[in-house]
């Protein structure tokens, strides 16, 4: 597929090498090299981007300010940002206004495999069924009240715990989920968590900021119980999310990044069941119920019907929100991991992985794995069954 894309290092044989090893491996794209700020804003502006890939430098803050510049002049383009290191004020920022972030050395097959990834989803979340899907809705809900003061705090580097729970302890009803979750068979915890500051220091802001997103996101929709259970659907989304992120430690035990990714898409990998409940719930209560009487998984019942899968449209969803692209990404293919080039281990396995394995409620069917695309991450299929025998066994969070 041809692309145009545009890469800034502030050092020009090394932009040049990058370009050199990018046409290696995909010749049909045209490679437009910048060494500044000022040079790449007059490279976006001669022609249509698909991609800009540009280092942090240093300051890393004047790098996320040029990404704040393309994603309001440019937002249809994907942004991908390089660097050997940010503290936690800087990514924060950058995820507002990058698709990915990726530390360096990053080899030029991974970035090419990515770059093609990040054009496949945005394919398609962009396609008009998505929009048809959902056309229902008078607006798309902006993220929740709490989310956005959490996200502030965050961005706040001397912020801490006290102040991360007094935003929480505002909304009762994520407190409420918050403490709910810790408490649950799948943390571990040696004694009944009671304070909300208490659950944020032992389960971390990552954490503690997933589930307030996904709290938000099942809130954004009115859906009627007898069209979708949202406590039977909050239960499958921890143990999913659990589930995934103790599979991305077992697998990359020093990546403690992926496992959050991990855990954050497995908590939303079904917003848009949500999404379509509350849009359509005439036509999803048609889907559950033909599930159940076919003992077939919903994605194969959407497929059988030529329906636009719930989980593009979580993806569009959270694309909306702003969410870093490998998790919009682990929602949009959750069930379709072969869609995705290359065969690595990311958060979109590790999900489609826990989603396969997790008991489902009687009626239920689970998804079909993906044997060819789990395999060929190099996970052994000894392995899968161990995984099946750990959390199919698994009771339901309380």
């Amino acid at each position: 597929m041809h692309m145009r894309l545009v890469l800034v290092d502030n050092t020009h044989h090394i932009a040049d090498a990058h370009r050199r090893a990018l046409k290696s491996v995909r010749p049909e794209w045209d490679v437009v090299l910048a060494t500044d700020a000022r040079s790449a804003l007059e490279a976006l502006e001669a022609h249509e981007t698909d991609v800009f890939v540009s280092e942090l430098g240093k300051p890393p803050t004047d790098g996320v300010a040029l990404f704040e510049t393309v994603k309001v002049r440019w937002p249809a383009t994907v942004r991908i940002a390089l660097s050997e290191f940010a503290d936690r004020s800087v990514a924060l920022r950058l995820e507002r206004s990058v698709h990915r972030f990726l530390h360096k050395p990053c080899d030029t097959h991974t970035l090419a495999m990515l770059i093609d990834r990040s054009s496949t989803l945005r394919e398609s979340i962009d396609d008009p069924a998505v929009l048809a899907a959902i056309g229902g809705l008078e607006a798309i809900p902006r993220p929740p009240v709490t989310v956005q003061a959490l996200e502030k705090v965050l961005a706040d580097p001397d912020a801490g715990v006290i102040a991360v729970a007094a935003v929480i302890n505002r909304d009762a009803a994520l407190a409420a989920r918050l403490l709910r979750v810790v408490n649950s068979s799948f943390f571990g915890v040696a004694r009944q968590v009671t304070r909300v500051d208490a659950a944020v220091n032992f389960m971390g802001l990552s954490l503690v900021r997933a589930i307030a997103m996904a709290d938000g996101a099942t809130r954004a929709f009115t859906v009627a119980p007898d069209v979708l259970d949202l406590d039977e659907w909050n239960m499958h989304a921890v143990r999913v999310a659990t589930t995934a992120r103790d599979i991305s430690l077992a697998v990359c035990p020093h990546d403690r990044s992926l496992a959050d990714e991990s855990f954050l898409a497995g908590l939303l990998h079904d917003v848009g069941q949500v999404v379509m409940a509350g849009v359509a719930p005439r036509a999803w209560r048609a889907l559950e119920d033909s599930a159940r009487t076919d003992g077939l998984a919903i994605d194969a019942v959407e497929e059988r019907a030529g329906k636009v899968s719930h989980a593009l449209v979580g993806a569009y969803l959270l694309s909306l929100w702003g969410l870093p692209s490998s998790v919009v990404e682990a929602v949009a293919f959750h069930h379709a991991p072969d869609r995705l080039v290359g065969s690595i281990f990311d958060a979109s396995l590790a999900v489609h992985i826990a989603d396969t394995l997790v008991t489902r409620t009687p009626g239920r069917v689970a998804p079909s794995a993906h044997l060819g695309s789990i395999t060929g991450a190099g996970i052994t299929e000894l392995q899968l069954e161990a995984w099946r025998a750990q959390y199919c066994g698994l009771e339901a969070a309380a």
